[in-house]
């Protein structure tokens, strides 16, 4: 019997593979409720300042299922706002052939985005995580997405780049599931911090105080809980980067 016929086989057996009904997120939906019309403001308004973060440098560090609207909301408000950012990712992973799993040419040069539950995109990355220091960069950001963080929680290059990043009195900011990252660099303890709200029990366990608050800084430090947060978010680190107000701009 062939590859192709044993894939076959086996597919035939598990009936339920690719089932087209999955819970997803229409980013339009999203943004067209009235609680969310910072978000769309944001989205949508031609900035006041263009430059106003003109020569700062922002590392957005992600991999393979980050919740789009937090990876692409960002990279749009700095980058229209004079920001260098860079998408920092690491390289494509490789598994054993037992786990089955196929990962595609396209992901030794973008990652791979969801809504929710449902794949978006591919979207191109700058650099490798394992070849950017702390020195080329004023900021750092990790989006969320479950899948996102779980992986570079899990990496140690990752995990080095933003410590050195907070150690060096950056602004170190993390949204969603974000956080998990920043508790597995070591960066959350004695911390005030947020996150989803079922990640509250990782946060404190780590030794941090959970505030249920659309964006905590603390220090260096900058949480924010979900999607509908993202304004607050940005603002807090465009606040840290320019050392001012910078709400409606």
């Amino acid at each position: 019997m062939s590859d192709t016929q044993t894939v076959a086989d086996y597919t035939a057996l598990l009936h339920f593979e690719g089932t087209p009904i999955a819970p997803r997120i229409s980013t339009a939906l999203l943004l067209a409720q009235p609680e969310n019309a910072e978000l769309r403001e944001l989205l949508t308004r031609t900035p006041r300042e263009r430059r106003l973060y003109a020569g700062k440098r922002v590392a957005v560090v992600s991999t393979d299922g980050v919740e789009e609207i937090e990876l692409t909301a960002t990279l749009q408000y700095l980058r229209d706002r004079g920001a260098t950012v860079h998408l920092l990712a690491p390289g494509k992973p490789e598994y054993p052939a037992k786990f089955g799993v196929q990962i595609p040419a396209i992901r030794d040069t973008h990652i791979l985005t969801i809504r929710y539950m449902d794949f978006g995109g591919w979207i191109a990355f700058d650099r490798k995580v394992e070849e950017a220091t702390a020195a080329d960069y004023d900021a750092a950001i990790v989006p969320g997405g479950a899948w996102n963080p779980d992986t570079l929680r899990a990496n140690p290059h990752a995990l080095a780049f933003l410590k050195a990043i907070a150690q060096a009195g950056k602004p170190t900011a993390a949204i969603c599931h974000g956080p998990w990252v920043l508790i597995d660099a070591g960066l959350l303890r004695n911390k005030r911090a947020t996150c989803w709200w079922s990640m509250q029990k990782d946060l404190t366990g780590a030794g941090a105080t959970f505030v249920d608050e659309a964006a905590v800084v603390d220090g260096n430090i900058i949480t924010a809980r979900c999607p509908g947060d993202i304004p607050a978010f940005l603002t807090a680190v465009g606040a840290q980067l320019v050392g001012r107000d910078v709400k409606g701009l």
